[in-house]
C-alpha cells in the first residue's frame, strides 16, 4: 500500500468518524422526542480497482419496527375508544346515583311524604310535601334526560374536533409526502420529515386506527383498518355537521349528520371501516349508547305517569284526563314521542303556584268540591299505585316502581363496568406496546458506548495520518 493510499484510507475513516459522532449526538439529544426513531450509521467498505480505498457511508437509516409500530397505534386507538365509552356510562350512573342517592332518593322522599299524608291528611303542611317531593322526583328524571342529551351534544362536538384534526392532519402528512419526495429526489437527507410524519401519524391514529404503505419514491399511502382509504396520491376530505341544540328528538338521517370520507357515506359505528378509535366511539355514544339510555329512561318515566293514571289510582279522574304526573301537562299519549323523560311534571291542579288545590291529593283530581279532611283513601291509593306491579315494557317483569327504578340503576351499572373494564383492558395492552416502542428507542448507554469506539477510532486513523506524514517528511529530508 502506497503512502497516499494509507493517507486516503484513514481521511475516510475520519470522515466516518465524524458523521458517527453526529449521528449518535442526534440519538442522545433527541432520546425524549415524541415520535423521533433512532438512527443507525451504515458504513461499506470502498474499493478502486479492486483494491481497498478506505470507509466510505452508505447513509443513515431509522430503526423502526412497522409491525410492532402498527399493534402500537391500533392498541392506542382501542384504548382511546373504550376510555370514551367509559366515561360517557361513569357520568351517566353518577347523574342516577347509587340506591339511596340521585333518583333513588328523590323517589325515597316522595313515598315517605304520602305516607305521612296518609297519617294525617287535614295537614295542608303535609300535602304540600307530596306535590313539592313529586316535583322534585319529576325534575330528577328531566335532570337525566338532559344529562343524557349533554352527554350526545359533547360526543357530536367531540366528533366535529376530531373530524376537524384528521382532516388538517391527512393534508399535512400529504405535505411531508411531497417534500420526502423531492428531497430524496434531490439526494438529500428526508428524516426530520419522516419522524415528523410518524409523530403525526401516531396521533391521528387514536382518532381513526391508520395502516401506513410505504411506497418506493417514500411517499406513504394510508388506510384505516377496516380498509377505508384516506391517503393516496391526495388525501380525502372527511365530511360532518356538527349539530347545536342537540335534543332527544335528533337522530341520524333525522338532524344529525352522518359521516362522508371522499364524498361518500360511511358507517361511523362500531362494525364500520373507522372503528376502533376515538372518532367511532363519539358516533356510537350518540347514536346507540345514548339512545338507547334515552329509551330506557323514557320507559321508566312513562311507567311512572301510568300508574297514576290507573283507575284503581284515583277512581275521580275522567276518561283521558291526566293522573298525578303529567306529559307536558297532558295525560299519556298511546306511544309518547321520545324525551318524555323532560317532559314530565306534576299535574298543576294539584299545585296551588299553578292555580290548583292542594285538597285534591286527599280527595282526587277530579273530585268536585273538598270532602272529609280526615278520610286518607285516595292519598293511600297513590301509596298502591308506586307498588303496583307494572310491566315497564314488553317482556319485561311486573314490578313496583322502586324495583323497577333499581333494575334500571343496576342495568347502568353493569354498563359502566363492561366499559371500564374494556378500558382498563385495552389501557393495559396500550402501555405494554408502548413500553416496548420504547425499548427499540434510543438507548444512551449504548450511544455513550459507540462514542467510546469512535473515539478509539478515531485516534487511530488520525496516527496513521501522523505516520504518514512523519513518512513523508523523511523521505523529503533525503
Amino acid at each position: 500500500m502506497s503512502i497516499s493510499s494509507a493517507i486516503f484510507n484513514a481521511a475516510s475513516g475520519l470522515t466516518a468518524s465524524a458523521r458517527a459522532v453526529q449521528v449518535a449526538s442526534s440519538n442522545v439529544a433527541n432520546a425524549l422526542t415524541e415520535g423521533y426513531a433512532a438512527r443507525q450509521l451504515n458504513l461499506t467498505s470502498s474499493s478502486l480497482s479492486g483494491v481497498g480505498s478506505g470507509v466510505r457511508v452508505a447513509g443513515v437509516a431509522r430503526l423502526v419496527d412497522p409491525v410492532l409500530l402498527g399493534l402500537s397505534r391500533a392498541a392506542n386507538a382501542e384504548s382511546q375508544g373504550s376510555s370514551t365509552r367509559a366515561t360517557f356510562w361513569q357520568k351517566l350512573e353518577a347523574r342516577i346515583g347509587q340506591p339511596g342517592e340521585g333518583l333513588s332518593q328523590a323517589l325515597s322522599a316522595f313515598d315517605s311524604a304520602l305516607i305521612s299524608a296518609s297519617e294525617r291528611p287535614d295537614l295542608d303542611s303535609r300535602l304540600s310535601r307530596v306535590t313539592t317531593t313529586a316535583s322534585a322526583l319529576a325534575n330528577s328524571l328531566g335532570a337525566l334526560n338532559d344529562t343524557v342529551q349533554s352527554l350526545r351534544a359533547d360526543a357530536d362536538a367531540a366528533i366535529s374536533r376530531d373530524v376537524d384534526a384528521l382532516n388538517s392532519g391527512l393534508t399535512r402528512i400529504d405535505e411531508l409526502n411531497s417534500s420526502i419526495v423531492k428531497l430524496r429526489a434531490a439526494g438529500q437527507s428526508t428524516l426530520g420529515l419522516e419522524d415528523e410524519r410518524q409523530a403525526l401519524l401516531s396521533t391521528l391514529s387514536d382518532i381513526v386506527p391508520m395502516r401506513e404503505y410505504p411506497r418506493p419514491d417514500g411517499r406513504v399511502t394510508l388506510f384505516t383498518t377496516g380498509g377505508q382509504l384516506l391517503l393516496d396520491i391526495n388525501p380525502q376530505p372527511l365530511e360532518f355537521s356538527p349539530t347545536p341544540g342537540l335534543d332527544a328528538s335528533l337522530l341520524v338521517g333525522a338532524g344529525l349528520s352522518g359521516l362522508t370520507i371522499g364524498g361518500q357515506e360511511v358507517d361511523p359505528g362500531a362494525n364500520g371501516p373507522i372503528a376502533g378509535g376515538r372518532l367511532a366511539a363519539n358516533f356510537t355514544l350518540r347514536d346507540t349508547d345514548a339512545v338507547a339510555a334515552q329509551a330506557e329512561l323514557d320507559a321508566l318515566t312513562t311507567n311512572l305517569i301510568a300508574r297514576f293514571e290507573a283507575a284503581a289510582a284515583d277512581p275521580t279522574r275522567g276518561a283521558g284526563d291526566p293522573g298525578l304526573f303529567t306529559d307536558a301537562g297532558a295525560a299519556l299519549a298511546a306511544s309518547p314521542a321520545v324525551g318524555i323523560a323532560g317532559r314530565i311534571a306534576v299535574n298543576a291542579l294539584v299545585v296551588p303556584e299553578d292555580g290548583g288545590a292542594l285538597w285534591r291529593l286527599r280527595d282526587g283530581i277530579g273530585a268536585a268540591a273538598p270532602g272529609p279532611v280526615g278520610d286518607a283513601s285516595q292519598i293511600l291509593n297513590l301509596m298502591a299505585a308506586l307498588d303496583q306491579p307494572v310491566a315497564s315494557g314488553a317482556g319485561s317483569a311486573a314490578r313496583g316502581f322502586a324495583q323497577t327504578l333499581a333494575d334500571v340503576s343496576s342495568g347502568l351499572s353493569l354498563q359502566r363496568q363492561y366499559a371500564e373494564d374494556a378500558a382498563t383492558r385495552n389501557t393495559a395492552q396500550a402501555s405494554e406496546l408502548t413500553q416496548q416502542m420504547l425499548a427499540q428507542g434510543v438507548d444512551t448507554d449504548a450511544e455513550m458506548q459507540r462514542l467510546l469506539s469512535v473515539e478509539q477510532a478515531y485516534a487511530a486513523n488520525t496516527r496513521v495520518i501522523q505516520t504518514a506524514d512523519a513518512m513523508l517528511r523523511r523521505l523529503l529530508e533525503i
